[in-house]
Formats: structure tokens, sequence, C-alpha cells
């Protein structure tokens, strides 16, 4: 191998290493683009929206009631299912109610013009009537019609540090693209 061919090739191999670094640091840190599974989410997001998930947030922001999450949950979720999509309904100290197909926080009936049914029914009774613990999110799925959403009231709160980020963007289906509240 000559010497020129010698330094382009040891260029090469440096510029790569330099964009799998920053790509690394962007996916971890910045965000990162997402397909969404399932009908857990609906009417807001749909099978297959890819959507944009700005990470930013966990490391120097907050996440606040309302933000729609995306979490690593394998083991809370069945199947194949490693990750999950869902809406903050409340955050830690604060005491969530599900009763008569209502979802109150500390005292006050929510109004989710967002969810896809009239009412939202008990999953697990152990997880209806609660103080989120510290460190955690009380999470929903604004599909509320029975079955079609596994979430906090099936499995309880879920710890902050298993928030990948928020959703930010919707970018597919075009006729959709927006961001997402």
């Amino acid at each position: 191998m000559t010497n020129n061919a010698s330094k382009e090739l040891k260029s090469f191999v440096i510029q790569l290493i330099i964009a799998g670094v920053v790509s690394v640091v962007i996916i971890v840190f910045v965000g990162r683009i997402a397909i969404v599974d399932g009908y857990s989410m609906a009417p807001t997001l749909n099978d297959n929206d890819v959507i944009i998930v700005e990470s930013i947030s966990r490391y120097f922001g907050k996440i606040n009631s309302g933000d729609i999450v995306i979490m690593k949950i394998p083991e809370l979720m069945g199947g194949k299912k490693k990750y999950a999509v869902k809406r903050v309904i409340a955050t830690q100290g604060q005491h969530v109610i599900i009763a008569d197909g209502k979802v109150s926080v500390d005292g006050k009936i929510l109004s989710e013009g967002y969810i896809n049914g009239n009412e939202t029914l008990i999953g697990n009774s152990l997880y209806d009537d609660l103080v989120v613990p510290e460190g955690c999110v009380y999470v929903l799925g604004d599909n509320r019609l029975p079955d079609k959403s596994r979430d906090s009231r099936t499995y309880g709160p879920v710890n902050e540090n298993r928030i990948i980020g928020k959703c930010w963007l919707r970018v597919f289906p075009l006729d959709k693209a927006g961001f997402v509240r």
C-alpha cells in the first residue's frame, strides 16, 4: 500500500469513528426518529406514525403532565414490544383517582378532549387511587376503549429513568405532520 493510500484510509477510518460518535451523542442526548407500533395512543397517534422524539428535556428539562413520552419498559409491555408511547397524567406527589369513568388529579377531574372513548375504565384496582411515588409518573394511553392500552392502570406508576424522551413532532403521514400535543 502506498503512503498516500495509507493516509487516505487512516483519514477515512477517523472520519467514520467521528461520525459514529456524533451519531450516538445525537441519539442519546438530542433526539431520534421512532415509529409508533399500535393504537394505544389513538386518536392522537396511530400505528406506523413516524415521530421525532427529543431527549434534551430528559436531561435538562422536566417531564410534565400532558407530555407524550416514549418509555423503555419491555417487562411491562409483554410480547416483543420494548417501548411504549403514553401520555403523562400525573407526576410525583400527585394524587390520581380513576372513578366513574373519569380521571382526577389532586381532586380536579381532567378535561381530556384527546381520548378515544367517553370514559376511562379501571385496569387494576391497585392503581385506581394512589399518590404517584417520588421519581415516577402515571401514564395512560389516549385510547381508553376496553383492552386498547396497557398503561399505569395495569402496571402502576413508571420510574422517570425509563423515559427515553418526549414526542415532539409527527413527520409521517404527511397530511398529519406537525407538533404533537
